[in-house]
């Protein structure tokens, strides 16, 4: 101890108060005195104390009153309060009202000295598990922003990276500028990706989410590359998607992309209307985001998989494929990816689905 910890000592006798004034001084503690439970009130308005050590049973203004003025002005004050042997109830009192613990008189130096110091580092415990909750609390607060930020800036940039491919599939117009905007815009989207996956990862290693859609698995398959196979062009129709999305520039950029690539597309936004028009037309392919207000896609995947196990669904999201890869053994998808992604990830996704499916 030293003697910037602060010790108000309150007693009406004045042998007993300087007794506990100089065993005190002696340990190495910063004391004031008072002798009336008045004038501790009048010092503890202006001054904050570490440990008050106070008689229970004074005229007027009790050591009950004082206690409760020491933990109001300061909850993490170490009160302990000072009685006869036959007052041990009142001391019972003041513990049920918050004070650190009584002793009663007359004590050894040691056995005051003693609580004094265990009050202290029971004071100093509380204070540090105060201190590592609110840390946490940050940590979950910076966590869960990091995750709103991660969905919220993933699917515009999967828009402005759709439109940008698309300009290029559609080949309007075809110039060495236009090919290199392109191009310019294609790296930088993959870039920020980047970094907003490090941001995510960095605030919540461990973050997963849950969905109680039973027993599926989904499965990430989100590699750079993926050998294509090849497209069955024998069809009388041309192959139908069904494109899920709440977010309607994401459905719109996506559905122009996947018509360029020769197929029929068939929109929805938010999973119950996917699950009406799943129903009511004839579909080949389902590709949903997983993140909906309504029905989200592991939902409308485990009612699309509960009357055709086969059936091909595509799920993405704005959360990154990290989580996915954690959830893999849980959940299970025909495919997955985390946006933004290209086009190229995704038509060779689809085309694996339905050659997968037609095997089936």
């Amino acid at each position: 101890m030293t003697d910037m910890t602060q010790v108000l000592v309150v007693d009406d006798d004045p042998l007993v108060l300087s007794g506990f004034k100089e065993i005190l001084a002696r340990a190495g503690y910063s004391v004031s005195a008072c002798s009336s439970g008045q004038a501790a009130l009048a010092l503890l308005a202006e001054k904050r104390f570490s440990v008050v050590l106070t008689d229970l049973f004074m005229p007027r203004v009790s050591g009950m009153d004082v206690l409760n003025a020491a933990l109001g002005a300061d909850p993490d004050c170490v009160v302990v309060v000072v009685t006869g042997f036959a007052s041990v109830r009142g001391a019972v009192d003041a513990l049920r009202r918050g004070a650190a613990d009584y002793i009663i008189k007359p004590c050894e130096d040691d056995e005051l000295l003693h609580r004094i110091r265990l009050g202290l580092e029971r004071a100093e415990l509380r204070a540090d598990l105060r201190s590592k909750e609110l840390d946490t609390e940050k940590m979950k607060a910076i966590a869960q922003t990091a995750v709103t930020v991660n969905d919220q800036i993933n699917t515009p940039l999967n828009v402005i990276l759709n439109s940008a491919e698309y300009i290029r599939l559609k080949r309007l117009p075809e110039t060495v500028d236009v090919k290199q905007s392109l191009d310019f815009i294609v790296q930088e989207v993959a870039k920020i990706k980047s970094v907003i996956q490090k941001l995510a990862t960095a605030a919540s290693p461990s973050r997963t989410r849950e969905y109680s859609v039973g027993h599926h698995r989904m499965i990430d398959i989100d590699p750079p590359r993926v050998a294509a196979l090849p497209t069955d062009h024998h069809h009388a129709r041309k192959q139908r998607i069904l494109v899920v999305d709440d977010e309607q520039f994401m459905v719109h950029t996506l559905t122009k992309l996947l018509e360029v690539l020769g197929y029929d597309v068939v929109t929805a936004f938010g999973g119950r209307e996917a699950s009406e028009k799943f129903a009511a037309e004839q579909i080949d392919l389902v590709v949903s985001d997983v993140h909906m207000p309504d029905m989200n896609g592991l939902e409308l995947m485990a009612s699309i998989k509960s009357q055709n196990p086969d059936f091909p669904v595509i799920l993405v999201t704005g959360y990154g494929v990290e989580d996915a890869r954690k959830t893999a053994g849980e959940y299970h998808a025909d495919g997955f990816l985390g946006k933004p992604f290209r086009i190229e990830e995704l038509r060779q996704m689809i085309e694996r689905a339905l050659h997968s499916s037609a095997a089936a």
